[in-house]
């Protein structure tokens, strides 16, 4: 019986293009033992389905009504539920698991990690930067992550789904994944009632290279998902802040509308103001 299942969620994009798909692959070629250790199922949001191919091994289901990550998600939780596995391996796209980044998940899981480990994640890493894990942005640091970290280091540590293992049992005492989090924050949310129930956030050794869209200079921006993105972050904070993280994330806000505004880039001020009005 695999003890894991991964998914991985594509959108407008063929497993041939994504490089989950491919270093999945190319994991379970140099690496037999993976197969019978992780089952695999592809989400495709994408508007039409796709034929995953003669030498696809796994489950394939398609929705092209795009509902985003946190249903997928929860259909994958049930069907790890219905298969008996103990841990649910989360893969956006276009995520780049590298061999060492299996090789150490394995012998953790061989290990047998104590029961509040909940969570496992690698360094998510772009220009020598960690993006993810990070301490809560608007509190007075009482750990750092850097490139050495690794084991459980703190508290609400904040982290991003991309390559996370979540163990099934830790999501049942919180209902899953918060679908209100359709995409943006899904991870945030989903970590933090995790560790309210007592879970912890194992850090593994291991980085990957992380692209984060809004870090790209020149990227055109998309102003409806960036708007997502903004009103989620406001609801995160609405929701689960404390006085002090929601008064100093307004304050962010503010300054980057008068930021934006100075640059004469009115557009990007406008959605942040948006964001900044929009109470949940």
């Amino acid at each position: 019986m695999s003890r894991v299942l991964a998914v991985i969620v594509l959108y407008k994009m063929s497993l041939a293009e994504s490089p989950t798909y491919q270093a999945l692959r190319a994991a379970f070629r140099a690496r037999r033992e993976l197969a019978s250790e992780i089952e695999l199922l592809v989400a495709d949001n994408s508007p039409e389905p796709q034929s995953p191919g003669h030498d696809f091994v796994g489950q394939y289901v398609h929705d092209g009504t795009n509902p985003g990550l946190a249903r997928r998600y929860n259909q994958a939780l049930a069907a790890a539920r219905r298969a008996g596995c103990e841990w649910l391996l989360l893969f956006d796209q276009d995520t780049r698991p590298t061999i060492q980044y299996f090789d150490e998940l394995s012998r953790f899981l061989h290990e047998r990690p104590l029961p509040e480990i909940a969570v496992v994640v690698p360094k998510l890493v772009m220009d020598g930067r960690i993006l993810s894990p990070h301490p809560p942005v608007f509190r007075r640091p009482e750990y750092e992550v850097t490139l050495n970290s690794s084991g459980v280091i703190g508290r609400d540590l904040r982290a991003f789904n991309s390559a996370a293992l979540v163990r099934v049992s830790a999501l049942e005492p919180i209902g899953g994944f918060p679908e209100e989090y359709w995409l943006d924050y899904l991870d945030h949310a989903t970590f933090h009632r995790i560790q309210a129930e007592g879970g912890r956030i194992h850090v593994m050794q291991a980085t990957l290279e992380h692209e984060l869209s809004d870090a790209v200079p020149d990227r055109p921006v998309n102003p409806a998902r960036l708007l997502n993105r903004l009103r989620a972050e406001a609801q995160f904070y609405q929701e689960y802040g404390t006085f002090r993280e929601r008064l100093l994330h307004r304050i962010d806000l503010l300054r980057q509308v008068v930021g934006w505004g100075r640059r004469g880039q009115f557009e990007q001020a406008s959605l942040r103001w948006k964001a900044l009005e929009r109470r949940r």
